[in-house]
């Protein structure tokens, strides 16, 4: 599915200035930890997460992960934005908290693969 997709379906804002939205995602992981997030971030995962530093961008550069969803109506740092468009890397930031957001994925992505630690 693409960023673009999971965007509508979650009902986020994306952050366009980032990336086209047509990167691929197959799996989201949720998490409030950076060392889980690290564990988790692959080229085909958006990472979910309460988390809004520029830690992330970082591990979104090591580990080619196409994007990042803040979630709760978190605004980004101007900071993570700037780096996240260096990096052509999606944010996303969904209304709605960690676990209804995963649910709506769950519900309504067919294929994709959502994992929580």
């Amino acid at each position: 599915m693409k960023v673009k997709e999971l965007a509508e379906l979650i009902d986020a804002r994306l952050h366009l200035g980032t990336c086209s939205g047509d990167s691929e995602i197959s799996q989201v992981h949720a998490s409030d930890t950076m060392s889980d997030l690290i564990e988790h971030a692959a080229a085909d995962t958006l990472l979910l997460t309460t988390l809004n530093n520029n830690q992330l961008i970082r591990v979104a550069e090591l580990m080619d992960v196409p994007g990042i969803c803040l979630v709760s109506g978190a605004d980004p740092l101007p900071e993570l934005l700037a780096r996240a468009c260096a990096a052509r890397t999606a944010i996303l930031v969904s209304p709605t908290g960690m676990e209804e957001t995963c649910r709506l994925l769950e519900a309504h992505s067919g294929s994709l693969k959502v994992t929580r630690t």
